[in-house]
């Protein structure tokens, strides 16, 4: 019996999570940073995402940080929980834990280590979908996980009910505007690159999780609200606007970067986990001249 699709709009921020020095998560002070997001306007939070080190956590910091994301969340915004693992039985344990948490759905990312057949992903989908009862969305990143889910597995997935979205990080847009066109519009597409919001918006996507969110939320929840009010050149004015720091903050594939950025705007956010390493003081800088420019600084 196929499931009753719920979707999911909006800017969903990837939400950062934040450590002690032992590497132990700091639950007041993230709880305090999701709490933050949500007053900025953000439509929904993904916890344990890649934004959020989940690939770095124990198990026990994978269910903990999930735990953190509904009592943050506390019923104000969807809160969207990453249970992805290379391993489909590890990948069920976490979903199903997530639904018994409290959690509106879960986002489980490409199994890539060993890399599995069409058919192996297919299953493995179906394994997660068929343990739980709240929605399935796919995540599919080729720039980290070395492929995508083809447009046209997300349409069979879809069509058999075992997915209910997408985030789709891919770089060519083309890509997204595929899976859009194939499943109709019947799920959640969120795009994962913050330089294709409204590029994607305009084709159809339903949002975006996007890193970006944890930094500027309001800029980046502005692009969304003026798209969906029909103000289109504004809307593409933010999105032009927020471009030199988005490139900036490619620089860089860990979120160390990142949360040094956010400390500059005076929250404290801890450092990332290892291997991540010290970000170059020039780098730093430049965020600062374009947090200066968006008006975040003086």
């Amino acid at each position: 019996m196929k499931k009753e699709v719920k979707k999911f709009s909006g800017i969903i921020p990837p939400s950062i999570t934040i450590f002690d020095a032992k590497g132990e998560i700091d639950r007041e002070k993230t709880k305090k940073f999701i709490k933050y997001l949500i007053t900025e306007g953000v439509h929904g939070i993904f916890i344990a995402g890649s934004t959020g080190e989940a690939s770095l956590m124990t198990m026990e910091q994978r269910r903990e940080i999930i735990d953190i994301g509904v009592e943050a969340t506390s019923g104000k915004v969807p809160l969207l929980a990453g249970t992805g693992h290379n391993s489909t039985r590890i990948a069920v344990e976490l979903s199903k834990y997530a639904q018994d948490a409290g959690a509106d759905a879960v986002v489980a990312l490409l199994p890539h280590y060993p890399r599995p057949s069409d058919e192996g992903l297919y299953q493995h989908y179906k394994a997660v979908a068929q343990a739980v009862d709240i929605p399935l969305l796919v995540y599919s990143w080729p720039g980290q996980y070395g492929y995508s889910m083809s447009p046209e597995m997300v349409a069979r997935l879809a069509k058999d009910g075992y997915i209910q979205g997408i985030k789709d990080t891919h770089e060519d847009i083309d890509h997204t505007a595929e899976i859009i066109r194939l499943t109709k519009g019947e799920i959640t597409i969120l795009e994962g690159y913050e330089s294709k919001i409204l590029p994607a918006l305009c084709l159809g996507a339903d949002g975006s999780i996007c890193t970006i969110g944890n930094l500027i939320p309001a800029e980046v929840v502005a692009i969304y609200n003026l798209f969906k009010s029909g103000k289109i050149e504004q809307a593409k004015e933010k999105q032009l606007a927020i471009f030199p720091l988005i490139n900036l903050l490619a620089t860089r594939h860990d979120s160390q970067l990142l949360k040094d950025s956010i400390k500059l705007l005076g929250h404290d956010v801890g450092d990332a986990l290892m291997p991540a390493s010290k970000v170059p003081s020039d780098i730093i800088e430049k965020v600062k001249a374009e947090l200066k420019k968006l008006g975040k600084l003086k």
